[in-house]
């Protein structure tokens, strides 16, 4: 379980490092969609971007959470997800690019935050002996 945790971490760390270079580059690359014939792709993108940003979550932050107790994972990683579905599902859609852009961007922060944090407690559970009850 622990290996499938820190799998999880670095999937998420990597996911949302992914969204957070999309966002930022996004704007640029759209205008280059037409020319590489790309044009109807972006939804598509979303739509991996959030399995590749929501399986993590629930592999990781969730059985990290269990093992550590850390007041910090899940709460953040739960409000950095929250984040990034609404940027998709609603500011996107009802407040345009930019508005969707500024909230994922937010959601990468946290997701990134959340992961690390986890990540190092998984680290110093293995230090403290396995137990889950390393010292925070």
């Amino acid at each position: 379980m622990k290996k499938l945790i820190k799998l999880g971490d670095y999937a998420g760390i990597a996911a949302s490092a992914l969204c957070l270079v999309h966002c930022v580059a996004g704007p640029l690359l759209v205008l280059a969609f037409p020319v590489l014939g790309l044009g109807g792709q972006h939804h598509a993108f979303h739509d991996l971007l959030l399995a590749a940003v929501t399986v993590p979550v629930l592999l990781a932050l969730l059985p990290g959470y269990l093992a550590h107790r850390d007041p910090f994972v899940l709460p953040v990683g739960l409000l950095g997800l929250a984040c990034f579905l609404a940027a998709v599902f609603f500011a996107g859609p009802r407040y345009g690019q930019g508005a969707e852009t500024a909230l994922a961007i937010v959601s990468s922060v946290l997701l990134v935050s959340a992961h690390l944090r986890n990540h190092r407690g998984c680290k110093r559970c293995v230090a403290a002996g396995g137990d889950g009850k390393a010292a925070h």
